[in-house]
């Protein structure tokens, strides 16, 4: 999706057969924009994100750090996740 909107700028900023070639731009950018299939990804994306972000806090959130118990004592979140991200 980012690509097709790259390419529809890229197209945008560098059309040089006047006004009407930007004017069918826009105008497809906007029917995408508002098109089902549109909001579906954005929907998709949104529960992805959302069920990666309570992945990690439950990694975050237990005791120790990891279901492995790798952690010891890293009581400071920010050692928590240096310690899962392995930059000790």
């Amino acid at each position: 999706m980012k690509l097709l909107l790259a390419l529809a700028a890229g197209y945008v900023l560098g059309a040089r057969n006047g006004g009407e070639h930007v004017d069918d731009v826009v105008r497809s950018l906007r029917a995408v924009k508002d098109s089902e299939e549109f909001h579906d990804l954005v929907n998709s994306l949104r529960a992805h994100a959302s069920a990666t972000l309570r992945d990690l806090a439950s990694i975050v959130d237990q005791p120790g750090g990891s279901a492995d118990g790798d952690l010891g004592d890293a009581s400071d979140l920010v050692e928590r996740v240096r310690s899962l991200t392995g930059l000790r």
